[in-house]
């Protein structure tokens, strides 16, 4: 395979294969490459990082490009044992660890989103783990009643606040919080039963 990366053969190979070749060829210090990975990758990592560091896009942006250049110093460390994106994704995680450890100035709203950001640092053996975890997920939250799994998607998947769903919904915001209780309380109920 020609050891550079061009239009077409980006149309005839996998994302996974197309960023593996990427950091192959950042490894040899290809800017070009890291230009394209980097256009690719830093939307999601601003966006990831922005959710964990309290919807702070300036310091969100400032971590993925941290990260990014991290992914420019260490590309040549890439096994290939993982997704590319699962590596990249754990070096931000990583960043946003030693940055929350570090600083006293961000908080995280609570004890869950401490735990979902150490926990998402999976090792990529574990990825077929958490596969099958979010396939589950998915399935339990399909068992909910429409309202409840509604509020579910705005809150979780869609990132929406309480006052937002509200409006979404043209509900009170105690409405949202209740279904957001008993939503909550269902799940787990259901995950229990299948084990989780």
């Amino acid at each position: 395979m020609n050891a550079q990366l061009n239009d077409t053969e980006s149309v005839k190979i996998s994302k996974a294969e197309r960023d593996t070749l990427l950091l192959k060829q950042i490894a040899d210090g290809d800017k070009d490459a890291f230009k394209k990975l980097y256009i690719s990758y830093q939307p999601r990592l601003i966006k990831f990082c922005s959710r964990i560091l309290q919807n702070d896009v300036a310091l969100a942006a400032d971590m993925a490009d941290e990260a990014l250049i991290a992914v420019w110093n260490s590309a040549g460390s890439f096994s290939g044992k993982s997704q590319p994106s699962t590596w990249i994704h754990s070096i931000a995680r990583f960043r946003l660890i030693a940055y929350l450890r570090k600083s006293k100035e961000v908080l995280l709203e609570d004890d869950s989103a401490a735990l979902a950001l150490i926990d998402e640092s999976a090792l990529p053996e574990e990825e077929i783990h958490t596969t099958e975890t979010n396939d589950e997920l998915f399935e339990s939250i399909s068992k909910l009643s429409d309202k409840h799994r509604e509020v579910i998607e705005l809150v979780y998947f869609k990132e929406l606040s309480v006052k937002e769903v509200a409006k979404v919904l043209s509900i009170s915001e105690n409405t949202v919080k209740t279904r957001m209780f008993y939503a909550r309380n269902k799940l787990k109920s259901i995950l229990s039963s299948n084990g989780f």
